[in-house]
């Protein structure tokens, strides 16, 4: 089973959440925060007895690594889009293709 998550933080930032899980309960999870070029990626395995963390840098030092992900917001400070708000794009959406239910 397969999840894939694409979220815009701005005009040129992306963060993509991707979770696959098999049968036997395994899961790993992929996220992607990409800016241009740039793009910090993290890799979580779960076995339900271990966990195994992996984190790759594309083309960033450390001091432009601190900046990266200064400019992302904070788990805490995301929320979920009001569906119900005729300005936002998921609602528009959402009422365009689920109206006739």
């Amino acid at each position: 089973v397969a999840a894939s998550l694409r979220a815009r933080c701005s005009a040129q930032a992306v963060e993509e959440r991707r979770t696959v899980r098999d049968s036997q309960g395994r899961r790993e999870t992929t996220v992607t925060r990409r800016r241009g070029d740039q793009a910090f990626i993290t890799t979580t395995k779960e076995d339900g007895q271990s966990k195994d963390y992996q984190e790759e840098v594309v083309n960033m030092d450390d001091r432009e690594l601190a900046q990266f992900a200064g400019t992302w917001p904070r788990q805490d400070e995301l929320r979920a889009p009001n569906l119900s708000d005729p300005s936002s794009v998921l609602g528009s959406f959402f009422r365009r293709w689920f109206s006739s239910w």
